[in-house]
């Protein structure tokens, strides 16, 4: 099993680490590396558990992505996270162009945007389509 590593918008992290009392926070085993946030692999394939959290505004922001999971679908692929407001559910959060081999033979995704979903998860400063970081997948 691979991890898969994202650091899912670089503009993100580091206004939100600019803040006074900005803060992203990772949990259950995921770790912060130069490359982005290492999700460690979960007991399926393309599924990821761990959660990055961004914090800050006095506690009015405040954005979960946990459990990332890529699910390949007839246009391409989905980047979804869980969705804590439904239990078991999922969050559509971002669409990928295509998820491809890489030279070091990993997977590497491209054109990865914001769904509508996801948008809402930040209350008006993405919009859907908004770029993301692309995420790999490890070999």
């Amino acid at each position: 099993m691979s991890a898969m590593v994202w650091g899912v918008k670089a503009s993100l992290v580091q206004y939100t680490q600019a803040m006074p009392d900005g803060r992203v926070e990772t949990a259950d085993g995921v770790e912060a590396t130069a490359a982005g946030f290492r999700f460690p692999p979960a007991d399926e394939p393309l599924a990821f558990r761990g959660s990055v959290t961004f914090t800050g505004h006095g506690g009015m922001m405040r954005v979960v992505l946990a459990d990332p999971r890529l699910v390949e679908t007839a246009d391409g692929w989905d980047l979804t996270v869980r969705d804590d407001g439904v239990p078991g559910g999922r969050l559509r959060f971002a669409t990928l162009e295509a998820l491809a081999p890489d030279a070091d033979g990993g997977r590497r995704a491209t054109r990865t945007r914001l769904t509508a979903d996801g948008a809402d998860l930040f209350f008006g400063p993405y919009v859907e389509g908004t770029q993301l970081d692309d995420p790999r997948v490890e070999p």
